[in-house]
């Protein structure tokens, strides 16, 4: 009679070879996801074994291979998923022009937080004082969720998107249910439903489905457009123009001005009353003015000043919580990122400060 514990063990060892020949995968998709698994998370070039140079038929090319070698449906390395992943995320960013070229700008993944910062600094009538004085750390920072492939789109769904699937639980009719490139183009439809447009690939152009099945569809007349648009110009439109004739009444009396420095043609130096920080203006605009009205002037240059300098604090102080936010992360701390985050450069605070200005 066996021995009832050396026969439970054979049973174990069967089953799990069983469950280890279920998960296969051929020498190419081995050495793909070992390859992938080697690189930087963010070498997206790399990744898809695609030079910079590349067209975008190159980039959907290289997706279409790799995503087809590290699918986990059909790869059973143990690793082939988070290849996989990494595939979608490369062609994510790749795959669109934006994204691509902010890509190859800053060299930083443009949907994350730290990516995105560097690229949306946007410079000021102040942005000048990040040039004075000392070092300063860097501040650092697809598609935007509007673009083809957002950020909260799954791998899964990419993929069945990119090889013809609508929105995408399965295969059925993708590359592994036997109907890959069986028409002119990709076709993508987002979200489903009446009224939705789709998006088709090397057709015609994007064309609406009608509400009801063999209604007819219907153009819509110049008149119902116009009537349509007018609640947006009466609220928004009249508004602007408004605001922005008022603007002009309101700052036709004030010169352009040169804060600290001489900038030719403003030279004429002034002073401000109360932070006696000095200011220039054209001579030949403030030519005729009273000593009343040149008073005036140094009261709302000094205004100006501070309002300017406040605002790019305040972006500053933001920025540097950002930092540091993202360095904190959500498990542990990144030390280089936090580095960074002290270390920032304040130039618009540090300016305040030495004004006997708050920062707050």
């Amino acid at each position: 009679m066996p021995d009832a514990t050396t026969s439970g063990a054979d049973a174990r060892q069967r089953q799990h070879n069983q469950g280890n020949q279920e998960r296969k995968y051929t020498v190419e998709q081995k050495q793909a996801v070992l390859r992938i698994r080697r690189c930087k998370p963010t070498a997206f070039y790399e990744i898809l074994e695609i030079q910079k140079t590349c067209t975008d038929s190159e980039v959907k090319k290289a997706y279409r291979k790799q995503s087809l070698l590290t699918h986990p449906d059909k790869n059973g390395h143990e690793h082939a998923d988070e290849a996989f992943k990494m595939v979608a995320r490369a062609f994510s960013v790749l795959g669109d022009k934006d994204k691509r070229d902010k890509f190859d700008r800053f060299g930083t993944d443009p949907d994350s937080r730290f990516g995105q910062q560097q690229h949306q600094q946007q410079q000021s009538p102040f942005s000048g004082f990040a040039n004075r004085g000392g070092g300063g750390g860097g501040g650092g920072g697809g598609f935007q969720q509007d673009g083809m492939w957002g950020e909260d789109i799954s791998p899964e769904e990419m993929f069945a998107r990119f090889f013809g699937g609508g929105g995408g639980g399965g295969f059925n009719a993708g590359p592994f249910g036997g109907a890959f490139d069986a028409g002119p183009g990709f076709v993508f439809n987002f979200g489903g439903g009446p009224g939705v447009r789709v998006h088709q690939f090397g057709g015609a152009r994007p064309r609406a489905r009608p509400r009801n099945p063999g209604q007819p569809e219907t153009e819509a007349s110049i008149f119902s457009t116009l009537m349509g648009l007018l609640p947006i110009l009466l609220l928004f439109i009249f508004p602007l123009l408004s605001s922005l004739f008022a603007g002009d009444a309101a700052t036709a009396s004030i010169p352009d001005i040169a804060y600290e420095q001489p900038k030719h043609p403003q030279v004429l130096r002034r002073e401000m009353p109360d932070l006696h920080v000095p200011f220039f203006v054209n001579p030949k605009d403030v030519d005729l003015w009273t000593e009343s009205k040149l008073k005036t002037l140094d009261k709302q240059a000094q205004m100006l000043y501070m309002q300017g300098l406040r605002g790019e604090c305040q972006k500053e102080l933001e920025r540097k919580q950002r930092m540091r936010d993202e360095a904190q992360g959500w498990f542990f701390q990144d030390p280089d990122k936090m580095a960074m985050a002290q270390a920032l450069h304040t130039p618009a605070c540090r300016r305040m400060e030495s004004l006997g200005l708050s920062t707050r």
